[in-house]
């Protein structure tokens, strides 16, 4: 299953010189927050729903995403479920129609259509 670890390294890499208010205090709360958002992806998500669960205010948490991902916390987020589903798609095990259309109790040879 993939996991925000995972998009974090498919992203373009942010400067690491941009100052932040509080920033060890806020990377950690931020840190936390992805993985929230990890846990709960598949769940709607709102603006509200970060607020509430990081403490930031929304000026800490847009910079935090834009330091940290280059993305407005929505924009992570639907990065982040698009990436998951093309992850899962390329993980899901590929069917073989031509047997999956075979019945063998059919004696004649014939197959579905």
């Amino acid at each position: 299953m993939p996991s925000y670890k995972q998009l974090l390294n498919h992203l373009p890499p942010t400067p690491a010189d941009v100052p932040l208010d509080k920033p060890a205090a806020n990377r950690q709360t931020f840190e936390e927050l992805l993985v929230w958002i990890d846990q709960n992806i598949d769940s709607p998500i709102s603006l509200n729903d970060l607020l509430q669960q990081s403490g930031l205010t929304l000026n800490e948490l847009t910079k935090q995403f834009k330091v940290h991902t280059k993305l407005t916390p929505l924009q992570f987020i639907k990065e982040f479920r698009k990436f998951k589903h093309d992850v899962e798609l390329v993980n899901e095990p590929a069917i073989d129609r031509t047997y999956a259309l075979y019945d063998p109790s059919k004696t004649d040879g014939s197959y579905e259509k």
